[in-house]
């Protein structure tokens, strides 16, 4: 699968799927043609069944600088209807990135901010160099979050962060932001593509089977009582229990060595 080159790249191997905003003239800004060149990549890589990981960054040093400014102002002249309907489908993307049965990282360098944010916010894991700067900036410009950054983040830092980061709309750096939540470990720029494989690598190694419902009933678990999660937990293990990874980590656990988990 081949996104528009001028907007996102898509590169698979060892088991591992790459999706490269590159527009560096624009700082990587999102506009609609790079939102439906992701819901593109993101959909190969959910068919691939040799891809279990998905790793999303971001061209020359920089993440994405939110949404792409020099169009917006035709945007904001469309009709509410129409600019609801856009926007809605745009943001699908988020969505199937949220329900992709295979971990998701976000590589972050430099600019992460608006709906920059908002992408690397439904990734699973996220990764930041030392000069990164993340912010939900979308006051700065009179509007409010969107691509789902006020569902996710308050769920990622909490809803006092997440009311903070949104109402004053300040950008903070790489230290702050693991400091918070927002980001899981933070690296030098030169060793960020390392880490980011190292972890790729890892993952790519773990059952997928259990880590497709580990990662669904964590996301429904904010949304639901214990009683609900621990039916939800019996159901879901009872599945994994039946997969050839779960007899495979136990002999592999008997027999001391590293298990081969296939997906089955």
């Amino acid at each position: 699968m081949s996104a528009p080159p001028e907007s996102v790249r898509y590169h698979a191997a060892d088991r591992v799927a790459t999706i490269t905003l590159d527009r560096p003239e624009a700082k990587n800004a999102l506009g609609p043609a790079e939102w439906q060149a992701l819901a593109r990549a993101v959909a190969s890589a959910a068919s691939d069944e040799a891809v279990r990981v998905v790793v999303i960054t971001g061209a020359s040093d920089t993440f994405s600088a939110g949404g792409d400014v020099k169009t917006m102002p035709e945007r904001l002249a469309q009709p509410p209807a129409e600019r609801r309907a856009r926007l809605l489908a745009d943001a699908q993307v988020i969505r199937a990135l949220r329900e992709l049965p295979k971990p998701v990282i976000a590589s972050i360098d430099g600019a992460c901010v608006g709906a920059g944010l908002s992408l690397a916010l439904a990734c699973d894991l996220r990764i930041a160099s030392t000069r990164a700067k993340l912010g939900a900036v979308f006051h700065r410009i009179g509007l409010t979050g969107d691509f789902g950054l006020l569902h996710l983040l308050p769920r990622t830092v909490g809803p006092a962060r997440a009311l903070e980061l949104v109402m004053t709309a300040d950008l903070i750096d790489a230290a702050r932001a693991e400091a918070i939540g927002l980001v899981h470990r933070v690296v030098d720029p030169a060793q960020l593509a390392a880490e980011t494989a190292a972890l790729s690598a890892r993952l790519a190694e773990g059952p997928p089977v259990a880590m497709a419902l580990s990662k669904q009933g964590l996301q429904r678990a904010f949304d639901q009582d214990l009683a609900a999660t621990l039916e939800w937990e019996a159901a879901a293990q009872a599945i994994a229990s039946r997969s050839d990874d779960a007899r495979e980590g136990l002999a592999a656990l008997a027999e001391k060595r590293k298990p081969r988990f296939t997906g089955r």
